[in-house]
């Protein structure tokens, strides 16, 4: 389960501040108990997070609000 506080704290930080913060925890999870195939995905999904348009996604709320709105006006 994931500190809320410490996530709240977490989420106040700038992206690439975030993103070095992620880098560092990743750095300090032993590889060891990884296989070569874990470490292969954890990788690409790692460069798949990078090169999101993070700016562009709409949050669940906004999304809500969109869909009420258009079934009102429907």
């Amino acid at each position: 389960m994931v500190d809320n506080v410490l996530l709240a704290q977490v989420m106040k930080l700038d992206a690439d501040t975030r993103l070095e913060l992620r880098d560092a925890i990743e750095a300090s999870v032993a590889s060891d108990h990884l296989t070569p195939e874990l470490t292969a995905l954890l990788a690409e999904r790692v460069a798949e997070d990078e090169a999101a348009d993070h700016d562009g996604y709409v949050s669940l709320d906004d999304d809500e609000r969109e869909v009420r709105a258009a079934r009102r006006t429907a």
